[in-house]
């Protein structure tokens, strides 16, 4: 399966070429509305730009795919931009370069260049994060298994999201599905009885992969 990219903030950067500014920038997004707004936003803050190109993908399989040349000639902008998006496997996400005209024509390679080369810098200058499979797993015990059941998952390395010390203590975890299985088995041997685990659903969850 490819490796799922994506990104949790917003950034920008911003490329000269032969005195015109190319502004890049990303944004996640979560759906077409959410695009179209970012978008829009953009072009509300460069009113004075040339152009503002956008492309982005949406879908774990990236199913939507939509770009804009913004006036550009037809294939010198829009598409480079997206060609950099599935090439680093991203998803839901969206990338815009504002381009300032700085007096002198680049030329149909000169613009691919450019674009493409400001969409790449914004992602090379990003924090990128994985989308990992995990299973959100409850799990029940008794006070005398505290301690050692907090040791446990610290070792596994599954994340506590919610805890609830009532008569019982509860935790809500999440943990890879591919380590899942394994994970509540030796849970289950540890503390036979006193324990009790169920899988209550599974999600895609942001996994920082580079600063």
């Amino acid at each position: 399966m490819t490796e799922l990219l994506t990104v949790t903030s917003h950034n920008s950067f911003e490329l000269i070429e032969k005195k015109s500014r190319f502004i890049a920038e990303i944004f996640p997004i979560e759906s077409e509305e959410t695009a179209k707004n970012a978008i829009a936003n953009v072009q509300q803050n460069n009113r004075e730009a040339n152009h503002v190109v956008f492309a982005y993908t949406l879908g774990l399989k990236s199913e939507t795919q939509r770009e804009s040349d913004n006036g550009e000639p037809s294939g010198t902008a829009g598409k480079p931009v997206l060609d950099v998006i599935v090439k680093n496997n991203l998803v839901n996400v969206l990338i815009t370069v504002t381009r300032y005209f700085g007096g002198i024509k680049l030329g149909a390679s000169g613009l691919i260049r450019a674009y493409s080369g400001a969409a790449a810098k914004v992602v090379e200058q990003t924090k990128i994060f994985q989308l990992v499979l995990q299973d959100k797993l409850a799990v029940t015990a008794d006070y005398a298994s505290l301690d050692r059941l907090q040791y446990f998952i610290q070792q596994h390395h599954a994340e506590i999201t919610k805890s609830d010390y009532g008569q019982q203590v509860n935790v809500t975890l999440l943990i890879p599905t591919a380590d899942s299985s394994r994970f509540q088995e030796e849970l289950t041997n540890l503390f036979s009885a006193r324990i009790g685990i169920k899988k209550i659903a599974e999600i895609l969850s942001p996994t920082l992969i580079k600063h």
